[in-house]
């Protein structure tokens, strides 16, 4: 029976349904016109109670890379929530051509189970279906909730015959290569980094520094160590963290990530704990000091700045001042053409150019 005739038939029977049904019933009427069409359903995205710009500033990068490799295929972006919420209509929606596409981040493990309870919900739901997770930093801790959550997530993804996890630094893509056999893996760097540079030749005098810090449980740095930062160097220091205290809507999402570059644009030299902190520095042609985390999310990803000059990894909290010194020196801007090296190729590497 069609949608319509399930929605002409409970009219009909005067049935009350819940709320859920109703809104799933309407969200498959509405989209009805695209359940025959060769589409790509992009989701997870951040909702708007994810107050990161870094995870929306993905969004604007991975739109404008869709639409530049698959100009012809309709696209419907669901986010985290949404996903969950409208599944059924989704499922009834969605045809074996179609292709699912996994939004990008630092989720994939047992500190993002929100999100990766929401991927595994998807992996299962569309064994027919290509999905394509895109990159994501991959962490599961070495604790017995860790171990558990790892071994829940590669049964559930070795159920899936056409899926690619793609990594965001080298040590998530050994991970997806050693967990999820099955699937084709690879590496790819943070999708920002395919934006178009917003750079800026404004120099102050004396230099200021913007000091892009983690305030949540993957800084590896106390209250006090983050404060000694500024107090150690001999310039005007600015905090400022990447996520923000206000929701960001969809409608939004460009204004907000204009405004975090504006902000990048009118500093002399940027440290950062923040993976985002260090592509906006990168976009904006800053140079950049980059601090660890808890993790390897930043560590390994360094991989992909190895050959960025402005862009420097301080051991040691104690090397800050020396390295921010030898920031300010270097003049060079150069920097990879990040799309023709690495996002370009992902279609033809998933079988999709």
């Amino acid at each position: 029976m069609s949608i319509l005739g399930k929605i002409r038939r409970q009219t009909i029977n005067a049935v009350v349904l819940p709320a859920r049904i109703l809104q799933n019933l309407w969200f498959a009427y509405t989209h009805k016109y695209l359940r025959h069409q060769h589409k790509i359903i992009y989701t997870l995205t951040p909702p708007p109670g994810l107050k990161n710009v870094g995870d929306h500033a993905q969004v604007i990068a991975i739109q404008i890379w869709l639409k530049k490799h698959f100009p012809k295929l309709p696209l419907i972006e669901m986010d985290k929530n949404q996903v969950r919420y409208f599944l059924p209509a989704l499922k009834w929606l969605v045809q074996p051509d179609d292709v699912l596409f996994l939004h990008s981040g630092g989720n994939l493990g047992d500190r993002g189970m929100w999100s990766e309870r929401v991927r595994r919900l998807v992996i299962l739901a569309f064994p027919k279906n290509q999905i394509i997770s895109l990159p994501q930093t991959i962490y599961f801790s070495d604790t017995p909730t860790g171990r558990r959550e790892q071994e829940n997530t590669r049964t559930i993804y070795a159920t899936h015959p056409n899926l690619t996890i793609i990594g965001r630094d080298q040590r998530s893509g050994e991970l997806a290569a050693e967990l999820f056999p099955k699937a084709q893996t690879f590496c790819m760097p943070d999708f920002v980094l395919s934006l178009s540079p917003s750079q800026s030749d404004k120099r102050n005098n004396p230099p200021k520094v913007l000091l892009c810090m983690r305030l949540d449980d993957e800084s590896a740095l106390t209250a006090e160590q983050r404060r000694e930062i500024a107090i150690c160097l001999p310039y005007q220091c600015t905090y400022y963290d990447t996520t923000l205290a206000e929701p960001i809507k969809v409608s939004e999402r460009k204004v907000v990530l204009e405004d975090a570059l504006s902000l990048f644009r009118a500093f002399d030299v940027v440290v950062t704990d923040r993976y985002h902190g260090l592509i906006f520095a990168v976009l904006c042609r800053k140079p950049c000091v980059v601090l660890r985390t808890v993790d390897h999310k930043l560590t390994s990803a360094m991989y992909w700045f190895k050959n960025v000059p402005f862009v420097t990894f301080a051991q040691e909290l104690a090397d800050i001042p020396s390295v921010v010194e030898s920031c300010l020196a270097i003049k060079t801007q150069e920097v990879p053409n990040w799309n023709a090296e690495y996002f370009d190729k992902i279609p033809n590497l998933t079988g999709l150019g």
